[in-house]
């Protein structure tokens, strides 16, 4: 805190330990019971590492502290650490937001977007290495998929690659933009086609290291709204990958694209919510003690109806995003024969959820800022860097309108049911 300006009476009472307070009693009932021990075993993480954080540090140093105790990811099983699965991952993005939402972002991009593919498409030595060094913190990781005056047109795909002579390795010839972690990364989770006239049937997906021959160049993009997350334009020239590293081949990749968007929109869910309650929170502990005019500003109905409005908004998100992370549990992860109607329905609601959370972090965190007044913008409380990081999480995770074209495909689509 550069310059304090916030009343002491007040400060003291805006700690992570009360908005847990606010959040586990709107949350708890929607939980069993190894669901709270799991968000109490958080919450008391969270709560003793936050005093450490150093915020003119990058945030990857904290990599470690997540990794000792699995929480780099909590979709797939990773040695012994429990729970796991879509629900509870949603739990961690929700508390690791609360936390550090910067931190919260860049384990995200290294833990579920490049993580969970060594998990779901994993099979040798060599990946599975990757997988430990990624879950331990110990290595950095992110994903290669969006391209320069691509955007959205996530198929049809400019990079491309070549087998060698020999059949040995994959050459890739790519280059990405909004590569989270990219200047800091290890490994890349990355996509190319071996021709572009059939993105579909010849997509490769491969975890490409920085060691590898070739050159590979990451360029940090200025996105000062998340200052200590580095975003990079990343260009792979004749990058020589070994077969073992390769994840999904001859078209493969495609289908691996497309099954990694949906636990990555649950994921971000996870993420905004963390914004979403912790902003909220933070709102309704400062309206509480705040006062102006001789009453607590919470009882002013523009202040308190806004933030009653607020409030029913983000409960009504997570009980969605609970049902969908509890669908995807019990129908695709852990089903001996997963659901194909289940994945239908889950594959919708993960781009509306999407949709809705981070439009929802957005609308919530400038409401709180009007409410607050002034001193949401200095570092005086986090609220500032919960809604600097909510923008970038909505744009860079699939902005809004990419979610709203998937919305509306998927109504288009009831002609046929109709007519039928």
């Amino acid at each position: 805190m550069q310059e304090k300006i916030i009343d002491d009476k007040i400060l003291e009472h805006m700690t992570l330990e009360n908005v847990f307070k606010i959040i586990n009693d709107n949350i708890f009932p929607l939980l069993n019971e190894k669901e709270k021990d799991f968000c109490r075993e958080l919450q008391e993480f969270c709560i003793e590492l936050h005093p450490k954080i150093d915020k003119n540090q990058d945030v990857y140093v904290l990599f470690p502290e997540l990794g000792k105790r699995g929480y780099m990811q909590r979709i797939n099983l990773w040695r012994d650490f429990m729970p796991y699965g879509m629900k509870s991952e949603i739990l961690l993005a929700t508390h690791l937001s609360c936390l550090d939402s910067q931190l919260e972002l860049a384990r995200l991009a290294s833990g579920i977007l490049c993580g969970n593919p060594t998990f779901q498409h994993g099979e040798t030595d060599e990946i599975l290495k990757v997988q430990d060094e990624l879950m331990e913190g110990s290595k950095i990781g992110c994903i290669g998929i969006t391209e320069p005056n691509r955007g959205s047109d996530a198929v049809n795909m400019t990079s491309t690659c070549r087998k060698s002579d020999d059949g040995s390795h994959v050459i890739y010839n790519a280059e990405k933009v909004f590569t989270t972690n990219g200047p800091k990364a290890d490994y890349f989770a990355t996509y190319a086609v071996y021709n572009q006239a059939n993105p579909r049937g010849t997509m490769v997906q491969a975890m490409v290291s920085r060691d590898f021959k070739g050159q590979l160049i990451t360029n940090r993009l200025k996105i000062p709204y998340v200052d200590r997350v580095h975003i990079a334009h990343t260009i792979m020239n004749e990058v020589e990958i070994p077969v073992n590293y390769i994840l999904g081949d001859n078209g493969k990749g495609y289908t691996n694209l497309f099954d990694g968007l949906v636990p990555e929109r649950l994921g971000i869910m996870g993420s905004g919510l963390g914004i979403c309650w912790a902003t909220l929170a933070y709102a309704i502990i400062y309206t509480n003690l705040r006062q102006q005019f001789g009453q607590n500003i919470i009882n002013f109905q523009g202040v308190g109806f806004s933030l009653g409005d607020l409030l029913a908004r983000t409960s009504s998100a997570t009980a969605l995003a609970f049902q969908a992370a509890t669908s995807y549990d019990d129908n695709i992860l852990f089903a001996e024969h997963p659901s194909k109607e289940a994945e239908k329905w889950i594959a919708g609601v993960s781009s509306q959820g999407k949709y809705l959370v981070s439009k929802l972090s957005a609308d919530l965190t400038y409401t709180v800022q009007q409410q607050m007044g002034g001193i949401s913008v200095t570092d005086n409380t986090d609220v500032q860097e919960l809604s600097s990081t909510s923008y970038i999480e909505e744009v860079i995770g699939g902005a809004r309108n990419i979610q709203l074209l998937i919305i509306q495909n998927a109504l288009r689509r009831y002609s046929k049911l109709i007519l039928s």
